[in-house]
């Protein structure tokens, strides 16, 4: 038996209309969560199943990440057939079966940072479904809250860009959180901080599901992503051997 600390504020998910009503708090939430995720990669580990069902506030400044059912080392193979996770923080190459990389972490923490601007995790009006795995691998993103700083917003889409070698270490991810943690001051003041409104509810889709699940299309979402570049691309005189190439990274096959 292992006796833990109670977490008596849940989870991340569970506060996420608090930090839309507090919006400082993200700065220093995620500074914290991005150097947890650092020291995780220095360690050789990744996560493999991280969304905010996973991140635990302990209160409004400390929070932890748990459940490493699905972490492993980097080296570790894993069979396509065997993957779990989350559609909406799932990274769209780990959908097509390729393996779990500490690039598929950030893609997550990317989704995260939008949960923080939105109060509502991620697709939670649509199915999670092979559907939108598909249209997650065509680039389809969360819809930008107005009103989101535009360093915020530039540093959050480098985060979930199609591309793993285009998105930020959690190194630098750290410390850029940590200067703007600085910069934007939570409030410490429990009287001056912003409740929830009332009339102010979250209703998830009831085909959304934020437990992990067994993935089992990869294999579909290839043929089907091959098929439409297969039409999109025509060679003609028109057409050179660069413009080609930006078409195939397109959809990273």
């Amino acid at each position: 038996m292992i006796v833990l600390e109670e977490i008596k504020k849940g989870s991340l998910r569970d506060n996420l209309l608090i930090k839309r009503y507090n919006p400082n708090d993200k700065y220093h939430n995620l500074y914290e969560i991005a150097s947890s995720l650092s020291a995780l990669f220095k360690s050789n580990l990744i996560h493999g199943d991280f969304h905010s069902g996973n991140l635990l506030s302990e209160d409004e400044f400390s929070i932890y990440i748990s459940d490493f059912g699905l972490s492993r080392r980097v080296d570790k193979s894993i069979n396509s057939n065997d993957i779990y996770g989350v559609i909406p923080y799932m990274a769209p190459e780990v959908l097509r079966g390729k393996p779990y990389t500490k690039a598929s972490d950030i893609y997550s923490f990317g989704i995260i940072m939008w949960e923080f601007t939105s109060g509502v995790p991620a697709f939670n009006d649509v199915p999670h479904d092979f559907e939108l795995s598909l249209q997650i691998c065509k680039g389809h993103r969360p819809e930008i809250i107005e009103g989101t700083e535009l360093d915020y917003v530039e540093l959050m889409r480098r985060c979930w860009d199609n591309d793993p070698e285009k998105r930020p270490t959690a190194k630098e991810l750290s410390e850029i959180f940590d200067v703007w943690s600085t910069k934007y001051l939570m409030e410490m003041d429990y009287k001056k901080r912003k409740s929830v409104p009332e009339n102010v509810h979250v209703i998830n889709h009831p085909l959304s599901c934020y437990t992990s699940r067994k993935i089992d299309y990869s294999a579909k979402l290839n043929e089907i992503l091959s098929q439409e570049l297969s039409s999109k691309i025509v060679i003609d005189e028109g057409k050179d051997i660069n413009e080609l190439s930006e078409d195939l990274d397109e959809l990273k096959i």
